[in-house]
């Protein structure tokens, strides 16, 4: 269930993985309040929640066995140094191996590429979403990723640090307070096993959610669609 100190509803809400699962900013947006908690996004997609309007999650959705056009389309966006954050997405026979030597050779037998650390660090995450979404579930449930979303946000700048620099914190949380005047208070009392980072990311995500709640959030390029006719798309 949602937590948020709003009754009335419709909630949109931003996800990011964290090394306690996800974490999740809610924004009620009739009157903006907003919470943070961890959640079960599975779950969630699996039973929608009463009043959640959209969800808005930082993970690949849809995959191919090749390059997601989108993922090239955000790079390119970006820009240096900030391209490095979009990792390319696996191919789905990826995400079964138990060990990332074999994972990164599935990858590469298939679609040529080897596979990053990186992208293999959140294999597990992409496998949870990727083994419940269904089509009809994107009608609500969208990609999104942080750094598009900021460079968005920032009104077409990327940000100039890394997030796991304080000043790259700072940057974000200084972009976002305009949005999210309680974004130090959720900082603050983030749950256990979240990072500020993660924080910043899925408020961010959220801010994505409201603009495809309001009918105003756009695509880094035209989206495709992989062979199970999932939507694959990074939105901001």
């Amino acid at each position: 269930m949602l937590i948020s100190d709003e009754k009335s509803g419709p909630f949109v809400a931003g996800a990011d993985g964290c090394s306690s699962g996800w974490v999740a900013l809610i924004l009620n947006v009739r009157t903006g309040a907003s919470s943070v908690q961890l959640t079960d996004v599975a779950s969630w997609i699996r039973e929608r929640p009463d009043g959640l309007a959209m969800l808005a999650i930082d993970i690949p959705i849809g995959l191919i066995d090749g390059t997601r056009p989108c993922d090239s389309a955000a790079r390119k966006l970006l820009g240096l140094p900030r391209c490095c954050s979009v990792f390319p997405a696996p191919c789905r026979a990826t995400i079964l191996p138990a060990s990332y030597p074999d994972g990164s050779a599935v990858n590469f037998a298939i679609t040529g590429k080897k596979l990053s650390k990186q992208t293999w660090a959140i294999g597990p995450k992409i496998k949870e979403i990727d083994d419940v979404i269904q089509p009809d579930h994107q009608a609500w449930v969208y990609e999104v990723h942080p750094e598009v979303s900021f460079w968005r946000l920032n009104n077409g700048r990327a940000m100039k640090c890394s997030k796991s620099r304080p000043a790259g914190r700072e940057e974000r949380r200084s972009v976002l307070s305009r949005q999210f005047p309680e974004i130090d208070r959720h900082i603050a009392q983030r749950p256990k096993g979240v990072g500020v980072d993660d924080v910043l990311d899925a408020a961010v995500a959220a801010w994505s959610a409201m603009r495809l709640w309001e009918g105003s959030a756009e695509m880094v390029c035209a989206a495709g669609l992989d062979n199970r006719e999932l939507r694959v798309a990074i939105h901001y």
